[in-house]
């Protein structure tokens, strides 16, 4: 009896583990604005570097961080709708030679910005801020139509177990609106 209650144990610990975001990695800040016909979207991550993540950045590997960003409509009867989904990634690849940072950020696969800098405190705001970003098409909504932003940071992407893909970083944040044209 000891051993099955140690193994359940075990199981609802790596549920837990696995469940909640990392190194208390948050979205937070997130504002939808629309403005004419777009929606734009900011928002920061906080707590995003740990210890690993410095580490990794200053050996030279280039480090990613991936956001996924969901434009949702709210139903009151089936579940809610997914209008549209955008995904950015900031990398930056410290080159230690020149003791600077390349950064870019890429939305949806396409180069959005990229920048060379050699201030720390920089280099974290553009891997972890996103200000303004025009994101989304009003003609995607309803007018009066009840709808939500969620966001989500992954910081690494790990394996559990060398084969179970396990994403570590924070967990959705959400934003509700209406859209009033």
């Amino acid at each position: 009896m000891g051993a099955k209650l140690g193994q359940r144990l075990n199981w609802v610990v790596l549920f837990f583990a696995v469940g909640h975001p990392a190194w208390g990695a948050e979205i937070r800040e997130l504002v939808p604005v629309i403005r004419q016909d777009k929606i734009s979207v900011s928002f920061r991550m906080t707590e995003a570097f740990s210890e690993d993540v410095e580490r990794a950045v200053a050996s030279g590997l280039p480090v990613t961080f991936r956001y996924t960003i969901q434009l949702k409509r709210v139903r009151t009867v089936w579940l809610n709708q997914k209008v549209t989904t955008r995904h950015i990634h900031t990398t930056v690849t410290y080159d230690n030679l020149t003791e600077r940072y390349k950064l870019s950020r890429e939305i949806n696969g396409e180069i959005d910005a990229t920048e060379v800098v050699s201030d720390v405190a920089a280099m974290r705001r553009f891997m972890v801020t996103m200000e303004s970003m025009e994101l989304f098409d009003t003609s995607l909504l309803e007018p009066n139509g009840e709808y939500y932003l969620r966001v989500k940071g992954i910081v690494r992407d790990r394996n559990l177990f060398l084969f179970i893909p396990w994403d570590v970083g924070s967990g959705w944040e959400k934003r509700y609106f209406t859209y009033l044209p």
